[in-house]
């Protein structure tokens, strides 16, 4: 979609023109996807809010659970919010339900919070049909641990796209530590599809390695290079770390704090990349520019020229951790907009996914997110600060309060104005449900149970010690 609005821009009233024939192009399984993303770019372009398109790029989260426990990742503060956290994990049968928004969709991606998609039990059923029915362009961003099996097998047999393989660590001691897993586990699933793929002569699924760089994963990059290589990897995607409330964020790990070495270590890293042949992306390095000590938030220091298509482009289905048979949905990554229950909420169709696609609240955030300073909505105003992502990563408490303070501001400049429409098994939110306040209410809650049952045990400790004395 980026691609396709670069160029639109580039074209101008030409773009506007001529993507009027998108209409005339038919709705079959092959061309719907491309007519939709020639109409949902040319809805962006005129600013349109009651859109006539469906979502571009679909992301669904396949469970709520995961298997790692890996050191930069929140799901440590969501164990503290939620320890009893439900596993929501979807079927074909829900997929079937979400079509609505997916049967123009041009690509489909599994991932969301803090989860592992392939712990879904049917995944490769899942691909099978979305490939079959609709031929979406399907992406997963994975630990690989469980990629084996039929799973494998579904994904190689029916070409799915895009596989994303969490890769932080090279070596078995620095997986285990920063990651938590087995590595010999991975390596044995990517060799298997390295091999699945060319006995069958197939080039996909096309293989990633994710890869964010940090103090303490900085020294396994030449042992990361070398299994992308040897195991088959198409690429690496080499990414800068941003922290969060997560095992990671007292230790000052970011490369904020030192600048000059980390971007020494990400000239070593494409050095060492071009030496082996391996394709790197970005196909230049993403240097670190912003030291720790210079980041001072200032609310009005946006960036007025980002103009954000996501409100025409995106969908996200994110884990729900306190109630089953339900998702998180937004737009972007700063904000929840609605939590919903698919066991109620019937969006089979497109007409039925009115029902959140043009739902009122998603109209008032096409309206506000590319207005100027003045007019430009709480949430969004927050999204293009020029410091937001450095502040993610020297200050993750100021970060968290920021953020919590444009959600809720947002969900009030929205609900000042409109009253929601009641939409049985839709929710319309008004906070951040993953909140710092909640967090630290929960901490709270822990830390009192935690002191009374200290003093408890001390009780019946010091009435035994009497009871032996007597």
């Amino acid at each position: 979609m980026d691609r396709l609005i670069y160029w639109a821009k580039k074209l101008g009233p030409v773009f506007l023109i001529v993507s009027i024939f998108a209409y005339a192009i038919p709705r079959t399984r092959k061309l719907s996807k491309y007519r939709n993303a020639l109409l949902a770019c040319r809805a962006f372009l005129q600013g349109t809010t009651l859109v006539t398109t469906r979502p571009v790029s679909v992301r669904i989260a396949p469970t709520a659970i995961c298997n790692y426990r890996c050191l930069f990742c929140e799901i440590h503060k969501d164990n503290i919010l939620y320890p009893k956290r439900s596993k929501n994990e979807i079927t074909l049968e829900h997929i079937r339900n979400y079509e609505g928004v997916l049967e123009e969709a041009y690509n489909l991606s599994f991932y969301g919070g803090s989860e592992e998609p392939l712990v879904a039990k049917e995944f490769g059923q899942i691909v099978a049909h979305m490939k079959k029915k609709f031929g979406t362009k399907l992406m997963v961003n994975t630990n690989a641990s469980l990629m084996k099996g039929d799973v494998l097998d579904s994904m190689v047999e029916h070409g799915f796209d895009y596989i994303i393989v969490s890769y932080h660590a090279g070596t078995t001691d620095g997986y285990r530590a920063i990651m938590t897993g087995k590595i010999e586990k991975v390596d044995t699933n990517l060799a298997a599809l390295r091999d699945l793929k060319a006995a069958r002569g197939k080039r996909k699924p096309v293989v990633a390695f994710n890869f964010a760089l940090q103090r303490l994963n900085a020294d396994e990059y030449e042992a990361i290079l070398e299994k992308a290589v040897n195991l088959g990897a198409d690429h690496v995607i080499v990414n800068r770390y941003y922290g969060g409330r997560n095992k990671l964020q007292d230790q000052n790990v970011s490369y904020e704090y030192d600048i000059a070495a980390g971007n020494a270590v990400l000239d070593d890293i494409y050095s060492k990349a071009r030496d082996m042949g391996m394709k790197l992306e970005p196909a230049k390095p993403d240097y670190w520019r912003q030291p720790a000590e210079s980041v001072h938030w200032d609310d009005e220091n946006i960036d007025t020229t980002i103009q954000c298509h996501l409100p025409w482009s995106h969908l996200h289905f994110n884990p729900v951790l306190d109630r089953a048979n339900s998702h998180f949905v937004g737009v972007c990554n700063r904000a929840e907009l609605f939590k919903v229950d698919y066991a109620r909420l019937n969006i089979s169709t497109a007409e039925k996914a009115d029902k959140i696609w043009n739902h009122s609240l998603l109209k008032h955030l096409r309206e506000t997110v590319n207005k100027g300073c003045d007019s430009i909505n709480p949430l969004c105003k927050f999204c293009k600060n020029n410091q937001r992502e450095a502040l993610r990563n020297v200050d993750a408490a100021l970060y968290a309060a920021k953020r919590d303070q444009a959600v809720e501001a947002f969900f009030q400049q929205y609900n000042s104005k409109i009253t929601p429409e009641i939409i049985e098994g839709l929710e319309v939110l008004v906070d951040n449900p993953h909140s710092e306040e909640k967090f630290q209410e929960k901490l709270g809650e822990l830390n009192t149970l935690e002191i009374a049952e200290k003093r408890q045990l001390d009780e019946a400790l010091d009435e035994t010690a009497l009871a032996r004395m007597g």
